[in-house]
C-alpha cells in the first residue's frame, strides 16, 4: 500500500479545521456536537479522531492557527496599520463573514472557562501584542534591527488589541455599527507613530 504524503495528511488536517469554524461559526463551541463536525468534515468518525481526539483539541487547533501568514510568522514589512487593518479584514465583509467574528467571541469566551483553550488564546494574543509593540518601537526608531518595545509600547499594543476584540463583538452580533468608521478611528488612535 502506498505511503500518505505530508501534504495530503496536512490538506486533510485543514480541510477538518475549516470544517469545524463554519459548525462552530453556526451552533456556538457548546452546542456543536462532534458529530456534526465528523460529518461536515466528509470522513469517516474513526479516521476523525486520528486527527483530532476532542473538541478541545480542535478548538486549541482553530486558535493557535490564524494570524494571518504562513508558518506561523509575521510579515517583515508590516506596518501597525497594516496590522490592524489585516486583523480587521478578518471579521467585517469585504474580507470575511461574520462567521469568524462569532468565532473569534467564541473563542474568547470558552477560553475564560478553559485552562487549556486560555494557555493557547492568551499565547497567540501575546504574540500578536508583542509583535505589535514591535512595529511601533520600530515606527519610532526607524531600525528594525535596534528597535526594542517599551512598556508604553506593549501597552499600546495591548490596547489596539482589545479595541479589535470589541470590533470583532460588534461585527459578531450584526450590531448597527458603521465599521469603516469604526475601523478608520481604531486606525488613528492606534496605527500612527505618536499619541
Amino acid at each position: 500500500m502506498p505511503r500518505v504524503s505530508q501534504e495530503y495528511l496536512q490538506a486533510r488536517r485543514q480541510g477538518i479545521v475549516e470544517a469545524a469554524r463554519a459548525v462552530f461559526a453556526e451552533k456556538g463551541f457548546a452546542a456543536a456536537p462532534m458529530a456534526a463536525i465528523v460529518k461536515a468534515s466528509g470522513l469517516s468518525t474513526g479516521t476523525f479522531y486520528r486527527y483530532f481526539p476532542s473538541k478541545a483539541a480542535l478548538v486549541a487547533e482553530i486558535v493557535s492557527g490564524r494570524d494571518g501568514t504562513e508558518g506561523g510568522g509575521f510579515p517583515a514589512d508590516e506596518t501597525p496599520g497594516d496590522l490592524l487593518r489585516r486583523l480587521m479584514s478578518y471579521v467585517t465583509p469585504p474580507g470575511a463573514s461574520a462567521d469568524h467574528a462569532r468565532l473569534v467571541v467564541q473563542i474568547w469566551a470558552e477560553a475564560s472557562t478553559s485552562e487549556e483553550l486560555a494557555a493557547v488564546a492568551v499565547s497567540r494574543h501575546t504574540a500578536l501584542r508583542d509583535h505589535l509593540a514591535g512595529l511601533y518601537a520600530r515606527n519610532r526608531e526607524g531600525d528594525a534591527e535596534a528597535a526594542k518595545p517599551t512598556a508604553a509600547d506593549s501597552t499600546r499594543a495591548e490596547a489596539a488589541l482589545a479595541a479589535l476584540i470589541g470590533y470583532a463583538t460588534l461585527a459578531a452580533v450584526d450590531a448597527p455599527a458603521d465599521f469603516a468608521a469604526l475601523g478608520r478611528q481604531i486606525e488613528t488612535a492606534f496605527a500612527c507613530e505618536e499619541q
